[in-house]
């Protein structure tokens, strides 16, 4: 393989797909892309309801453990993060979300020049091929195809008129600059088939001469030539190797990876690589810092009509995947969710900060885990967009093939658990309005028992979860002492280093992550051919 390329992309996620494209698209730039996981080939990403088969599967999913969080009973989460080309979105729930205008412009606000969303807006325009009429802020001709669900579960509907009963309005398009309200989801899918970050950007450059990609291939550190950043080190097949860079190594391995990266490197708290083994080179303590998370809460029914986790568990499957295969029909299309809404916990507040999903999935709690239910249920998914609570992320040890040390109290904040508690009240009465009602049989999770504020914290201390959308460790900002990267995405004391994934997120936005990743990569490419 050559071993010398202008630009060095680490991670084929959503951000370095899109990076690898835009940065190959100058047929006299060189760009080397590596991933560490395999090719994106398996049939089970393509197929949209076999994302049970993807998470905790070794071959595809990093599979993050969590320290013991001591604000929900010492429970160990398991954060799933995609080990293959299109990184998380080959693997995950493939909602699209572009985030709250007020997200972006809170960025500004912070000093980061050209972050609100006046200059943010149009790279999410630039990324978008809707497969539906939408209106001029939406995007057409982009290389991301979004479209709607192709088989709508028949509680879907009676779910948004119940909404729209209970006073949370239809909103015809949640990410054309105002969220609130309830909607149909937009999913990063084309005819029923999951369509990754690999197919929109990759698959389309990867004939380009001029664009190397290896996968495969584990970054265990950076190489340097004094203060600049000249390379990587990486193992493939057996053995380390060498590549260097006559431009910049763009770290995208996203919000667990791109720090521990950095700190194997020597780039971060400087006593606790010393304690490592590890030679400081810059220090900065924000380096795994900041690292923020949507705690989500479930509310679960028992209704009267056939759900799609009765497809899972019953004879018909085979059918379903014929469907599939066939037609690009049926249950094997869902995503989990087939509504989605926005809302404020509080009249209060002065944006929603809370995001709803209705799923027609149930799940229980069984000797072999999290399975899903043989009953027929329906799901409610409230998530918490703007947790107080922060966490942070260690080095393990200086063996690069060690997973960080994650540690986050989810609940620790007083503040979220009250925002919680109400949003799951407004979720709880939103099933109390028809025609939702007349199909709900009973509520199995937490159940009616539950109504004091303390019955309520009991229950999301004891089963609150994350929403698997970590950001914020490589947080960009104006100066070191406050983040790790400018807002031209560069690293605060180091040259020819840039980071482009979702670490670099200053502050949390509203709703799945991976639409906002992608808009950064856009932009980002911009910068990076700009300077």
């Amino acid at each position: 393989m050559d071993q010398h390329f202008d630009f060095i992309i680490v991670g084929g996620g959503s951000a370095g797909c899109v990076l690898a494209n835009r940065l190959s698209a100058n047929p006299k730039t060189s760009v080397l892309l590596l991933e560490a996981g395999p090719n994106d080939h398996s049939p089970l990403i393509k197929v949209p309801a076999a994302i049970i088969k993807l998470i905790g599967n070794p071959s595809f999913d990093w599979g993050f453990e969590v320290e013991p969080d001591k604000s929900r009973h010492g429970r160990r989460d398991y954060w799933p993060a995609g080990k293959v080309l299109g990184g998380s979105s080959s693997i995950n729930g493939m909602l699209y979300v572009r985030g709250a205008p007020q997200d972006f412009d809170g960025w500004a606000q912070e000093g980061l020049a050209n972050w609100g969303y006046a200059e943010c807006e149009p790279y999410f325009r630039k990324l978008e091929r809707c497969l539906f009429d939408a209106g001029p802020q939406r995007g057409s001709d982009g290389l991301q195809a979004i479209s709607y669900l192709r088989e709508q579960h028949a509680l879907a509907q009676p779910f948004l008129k119940a909404a729209s009963n209970a006073g949370l309005p239809f909103n015809s398009d949640y990410n054309d600059g105002s969220q609130e309200g309830i909607a149909h989801p937009q999913l990063t899918q084309a005819r029923g088939r999951r369509f990754s970050a690999a197919d929109a950007y990759l698959r389309p450059a990867k004939k380009r001469t001029n664009l190397r990609i290896l996968t495969g291939a584990h970054v265990t550190s950076l190489r340097f030539d004094g203060s600049r950043v000249s390379g990587v080190n990486y193992h493939y097949q057996g053995r380390i190797s060498q590549v260097s860079c006559a431009r910049e190594v763009i770290l995208s391995a996203g919000a667990l990876q791109s720090p521990k990266l950095l700190m194997l490197s020597g780039i971060g708290p400087a006593e606790e690589l010393k304690a490592q083994g590890i030679q400081p080179r810059v220090a900065n303590d924000n380096v795994g810092r900041n690292l923020l998370e949507h705690p989500s809460a479930q509310l679960g029914y028992r209704v009267d009509q056939r759900t799609f986790n009765q497809e899972i568990n019953s004879f018909r499957i085979g059918w379903h995947a014929i469907n599939w295969l066939v037609r690009r029909r049926g249950p094997a299309t869902s995503p989990y969710p087939h509504a989605v809404g926005f809302y404020r916990s509080c009249t209060d507040k002065q944006r929603p900060d809370v995001q709803l999903m209705f799923g027609p999935f149930g799940f229980e709690l069984t000797e072999e885990g999290v399975t899903p239910s043989l009953k027929p249920m329906v799901t409610l998914v409230v998530g918490l967009s703007y947790a107080r609570s922060s966490g942070l992320l260690k080095l393990r040890s200086s063996d690069w093939r060690d997973k960080p040390k994650i540690s986050l109290e989810m609940l620790s904040n007083g503040q979220d658990i009250a925002d919680l508690i109400s949003a799951c009240r407004y979720a709880r009465h939103i099933m109390t309005h028809a025609p939702i009602t007349q199909h709900v049989l009973s509520e199995v999770s937490p159940s009616s028992d539950v109504q004091s504020d303390q019955e309520w914290e009991d229950y999301l201390r004891r089963t609150v979860d994350p929403t698997y959308h970590p950001v914020g460790t490589c947080r960009m900002a104006a100066t070191p002492d406050r983040g790790v990267v400018d807002a031209r995405l560069k690293a605060h004391g180091v040259h020819g280093l840039r980071v482009v994934d979702a670490s670099i997120f200053p502050s949390h936005v509203s709703g799945n992550t991976n639409g906002a990743v992608m808009m950064v990569a856009e932009k980002a490419a911009d910068i990076v051919l700009s300077d």
